[in-house]
Order: C-alpha cells, then structure tokens, then sequence
C-alpha cells in the first residue's frame, strides 16, 4: 500500500513518532532511561484504516532500558479526538522483559462508528512495572499527535454512477460505441490504493463481458468523481445497457487477462468497499440502436 498521503488523516496537525518516558525507580537509575515506541495497525491487514465495522487494532511495542527478568504490564485504551475522550474500557497485558530492548503486543477492539463521519483514535498507552496496570508509570504513549498511534475508523464509504456517451448523450448506434461511467465517491481515503472495476449489464442484469477498471486509483481527497470506460460491440441492437461498478481495496484483489475481476483467497472481509449496481436507474442507462419496443415485428 502507498502512504504518501497519509499524513492528511483528519483532526492531526503535527506528526510524531513516538513519545519516551522516563523510569522512576530506583531500577530506572540501575538501567538508565526507559523509551517506548508503538505502531497500532488493523490486525486483519495491517494498515490504519478501519471499515465503519471496527475490527481489532494491534499495537507494537518497542521498548528499551528495561529490567531483563522483571514483569511488566502495558495498558491500552482508545482516545477519540473529535469528542476529546477516552473511549471503551482499558486493555492490559502482561510479559516478562528477555532482555532491555524488546518488543510487547496490545490488542485492542474498535468500535463501530454509527455517525456520518470518520473517526480518529489514537492508542494511548501506559507501561507499569509488575503484573498489574497500578502504581507508578514506568513509560507512556500519550502524545496525541503521534501518527503511529492513531488510526482511522471510516464512516460509510459509498460511490454513485452515471453513464453518457462521448457526446453526452444516453444512447448509442446499433453499431456500438463508448459507454462512459463518471462514478462520484465519498468517505474514501487520500493516498491509499484502491482498484475500480466494472462490467456492462442488460437492463435484467445479465453481463454480457464488457469489463473496464482502474487496477490502481489513489484518491487525493475525500470526496471526488473518475471515470471508467466501456466499448460496447455491434449486436445490441434493441438493448439497453448499463455499467455495474465497485470499489475495491487494491491489495484483495486481481485483474485477469479478460479483464474479468477476482478476489485474492484468504483476503480480509470486506474486499469491496463501495458499489452502484442499479440496473434500473435512468442515470445509468445507454440505450443502444432502435429499441425493441419500436422495432418492426417480422
């Protein structure tokens, strides 16, 4: 996946890695300084971004200047940064430093969101020493503006289709021609890969093997339109057709040779993440040649 872009998740001015603490125990002295670095990912695909399902976020811990030998907590909670709160209930677990640098996993669950807008969370971390999240703070991740921390849980993405032809119009010669979809999407995520794909459908929703796609389209706002064309044979005289499309995550999917569309096995649900398949909506219909109804009987 490409990140270039990633730096626009919304509500975060400043991009910092990760916050270090200091311990303040006498075995902080013995040890030196404690430093705490994470990297909080979606378990089922390990990127930032969540579908408005939720899923679970795993969190990476990296840690130096601990006691190797000694049992360490590490306690977890989400902090939303629209209603400026802690959200759900703390998540701990427990480990045993091998030596001073290391690395601990936190899993956490993240909620769905039932609003009309994303949400951005970030992973608030604290680090104790012993096998309780009680007493004194050894380490902590609470900078609120650490991009490796915080992830994005997605309100309803969705896209919409028209169809017209080169000239503007809403039907085609009996010969055939060019069918263009302008598909307008919402919700989607700058810098991140996605792949469009589509197929041509008679108006009782049989494909007829006309495919078109975009194996890879990285949106650089939220909200903006591309287009996908169709060229239609000759041999349809009398139909209408309409072009089928949907949004999927690049990294699911593949594009066969026939341009036909297939998901990869053993991909994380949901692979597509949008779709406009409306087979009756005049906005989407082509009209090709003389219409049936029109036509002379023999």
């Amino acid at each position: 996946m490409k990140w270039n872009a990633i730096s626009r998740i919304s509500a975060i001015g400043v991009m910092g890695f990760a916050l270090s603490a200091t311990m303040v125990s006498g075995a902080a002295l013995a040890q030196g300084a404690v430093t705490l670095k994470g990297l909080a990912l979606d378990t089922a695909d390990n990127n930032r971004f969540f579908t408005r399902l939720g899923g679970t976020v795993g969190d990476t811990l990296t840690y130096t200047g601990l006691a190797a030998g000694e049992i360490y907590t590490a306690s977890g909670q989400l902090y939303n940064l629209t209603s400026k709160s802690l959200v759900g209930d703390a998540v701990t677990t427990t480990f045993t430093a091998k030596a001073s640098s290391g690395t601990a996993k936190l899993e956490l669950p993240v909620p769905q969101n039932r609003t009309e807008f994303n949400i951005d969370y970030v992973v608030v971390v604290n680090l104790y020493k012993g096998e309780t999240a009680t007493g004194d703070v050894v380490a902590k991740l609470d900078d609120l503006a650490n991009l490796s921390q915080t992830i994005q849980l997605h309100a309803i993405q969705s896209i919409q289709v028209t169809a017209t032809t080169p000239d503007g119009s809403r039907s085609l010669p009996g010969t055939g021609g060019k069918i263009i979809a302008k598909v307008n999407y919402v919700n989607m995520v700058e810098g991140y890969a996605y792949t469009i794909w589509g197929q041509l459908l008679t108006s009782s929703g049989q494909a007829i093997g006309v495919f078109s796609n975009i194996p890879e389209y990285v949106p650089q706002t939220k909200a903006g339109s591309v287009s996908l064309e169709f060229d239609v044979p000759k041999g349809y005289e009398g139909i209408s057709l309409v072009p089928a499309i949907g949004w999927y995550h690049k990294n699911r999917v593949e594009i066969g040779k026939d341009g036909n569309l297939t998901w990869i096995p053993g991909s994380p649900m949901p692979v597509m993440i949008a779709s406009d398949m409306s087979v009756d909506a005049p906005e989407q219909t082509i009209a090709i040649g003389v219409p049936f109804a029109d036509q002379p009987a023999n």
